[in-house]
């Protein structure tokens, strides 16, 4: 976790973001904590869902039309944008709160639910422009998870200590004040190289969404990911009710103890993110169904043993399994969705998890008055491992679909995919074409269009490219010029002995290296080496 922290924070850029990102994650869980209890202090528990509700519904509304965004504007100029709305938001709870105007607080609530919402497919697509290394790259994906832990423990401990000392206005008054920060950091950014991200993206808006979820309720797998997603949202909106009632009604704690209560949740997050690390990417299905189990029996255990010590230690568990289920369910949505869908699909997945918090959190509250507030944990808890246990089976099917680790091991070994997510190169060798090609057999004729490029599983081939000879063996690779520079083959490639290819289409190829800066750029160098060292000839030669 510290390296990765260290790694990312040596790119000037990198490190304003990540910290803006800190800023911008602490706020809004110190504004999580801040209205919880402004809620109950107004209205009870009815009121805390109400403000779960509107804190949240605007954001499930508008997540889908959120992914197109960063297609159409510079990300870092959106980011700024967004975290200015937010701090104007807080600042203006803070005047609210202080004239006792509950309905203003929560409209404003809305606003800051639905800037913090937008920031976080912003900031993910953002990143890839500004690591200049594939390992700079994976150190900031790393520590933007684990700031996001440290946000979700920071942020509610600072919101418990304020309301113990003052009042929930000081809260978001100090909230907005981290985000102008943050915002101050986000201004200073600069995005040195660019993906043209526009094309190919000139349908509109209700089509892109349209056509999204069609792709959801016609794939099997995506739905059950997507469903079971939707579930653990839905119970994290109810635990967001039932935190505050535990630290009134079973524990006793009082205002500040929303705060720490939330702050657990974070402090396991922590732990959780490090564990998560060790995943792998391949077999994610079984980690997946337990991270939901430990999920929800921590909350049903929280009722039978109303102490704060336990309840402290339940929710860390709680947090632990939260970020496990974050990695994994990530990387299985970007293993099983089409990549030209994974854009629009992700957004109807906020859209979906912004929803399922804001339902839960209005169901909660009537569950509680329905049935007490010691039996609405255990009901409550008892939702994600129900659920687990039926559609297991089916789940665990996922992980047939990984490919071999052979075939991830060769696409390790291209400098154009090295940069790429665990997830990206899943999907590659997901695409990748068997060929088998016996002695003799010509692979590429010089002259040809460019249609593949091809890596060497086993076997030996000539390259001839106008008389200059060379051989490509196992784990070698060719034909990325033609395709990287759209010119026609100048080499002819024969196999010297039968030997086993894996070819990759034109399209896929240019998408996962022309779609990603570092990798754009290692595929660029790798062609100008190539060719530098062909004189005036520009052939594909293997590795």
């Amino acid at each position: 976790m510290v390296s990765a922290l260290a790694a990312a924070v040596r790119n000037e850029n990198v490190r304003r973001v990540e910290f803006a990102w800190g800023a911008s994650i602490a706020a809004e869980w110190a504004h999580f904590v801040a209205l919880g209890v402004f809620a109950y202090q107004q209205g009870g528990t009815a009121a805390v869902g109400v403000a779960g509700l509107v804190r949240l519904l605007p954001a499930g509304i508008v997540a889908p039309l959120a992914a197109p965004l960063g297609d159409r504007f510079r990300r870092e100029r959106f980011l700024l944008t967004m975290t200015l709305i937010g701090a104007a938001a807080l600042a203006g709870s803070a005047v609210a709160a202080l004239a006792d105007q509950r309905a203003l607080v929560f409209v404003l609530a809305g606003v800051v639910g639905l800037s913090s919402t937008l920031t976080r497919p912003a900031l993910q697509a953002l990143l890839p422009s500004l690591a200049r290394t594939p390992e700079e790259l994976i150190a900031s994906n790393g520590a933007t998870s684990t700031i996001e832990s440290l946000g979700t423990l920071v942020g509610p401990l600072l919101a418990g200590v304020l309301v113990s000392l003052g009042n929930v206005w000081l809260v978001f008054a100090v909230g907005a004040v981290t985000l102008l920060g943050g915002a101050a950091l986000f201004a200073r950014v600069r995005v040195n190289t660019r993906i043209d991200l526009s094309a190919g993206t000139r349908e509109s808006v209700s089509r892109m969404i349209a056509i999204g979820l069609r792709t959801v309720v016609r794939t099997p797998r995506t739905r059950l990911v997507i469903g079971l997603t939707f579930a653990q949202t839905f119970v994290r909106g109810c635990l967001n009710v039932l935190i505050v009632v535990a630290a009134f009604r079973i524990l006793h704690g009082g205002a500040a103890a929303v705060g720490y209560l939330t702050a657990a949740i974070g402090v396991g997050g922590l732990i959780g993110a490090m564990g998560a690390m060790t995943l792998g990417g391949r077999r994610l299905a079984a980690p997946f169904g337990l991270s939901l189990v430990f999920w929800g029996v921590p909350i049903v255990l929280i009722a039978p043993r109303p102490y704060f010590a336990a309840a402290i230690l339940l929710l860390a568990i709680v947090g632990a399994a939260n970020s496990v289920e974050d990695v994994a369910v990530f990387t299985l949505l970007q293993r099983i969705i089409p990549d030209e869908m994974l854009t629009r699909i992700l957004g109807l997945v906020w859209g979906l998890a912004m929803g399922g918090v804001a339902i839960g959190s209005i169901v909660a509250p009537a569950v509680v008055n329905a049935i007490g507030p010691r039996p609405a944990f255990v009901l409550v808890g008892s939702i994600l491992p129900l659920l687990t246990l039926i559609v297991y089976r089916r789940l665990v099917e996922i992980d047939r679909a990984v490919p071999p680790p052979a075939a991830l091991e060769l696409i390790d070994r291209v400098p154009m995919f090295a940069p790429l997510s665990i997830a990206t190169k899943e999907r590659i060798a997901s695409n990748l074409i068997s060929v088998p090609v016996r002695a003799g057999e010509v692979v590429i004729q010089s002259g040809d269009r460019g249609d593949r490029f091809y890596l060497v599983g086993a076997g030996e081939l000539d390259i001839d490219a106008d008389g200059r000879h060379s051989t490509a063996r196992s784990a070698d690779y060719f034909g990325e010029i033609a395709l990287l520079r759209d010119v026609p083959r100048t080499a002819t490639v024969k196999a010297a002995v039968d030997s086993q290819l894996y070819a990759l289409q034109r399209d896929d190829f240019l998408v996962a290296v022309t779609g990603h800066s570092a990798a754009r750029a290692a595929g660029e160098a790798v062609a100008d080496a190539r060719l530098a060292g062909q004189g005036s000839q520009e052939a594909d030669l293997p590795a």
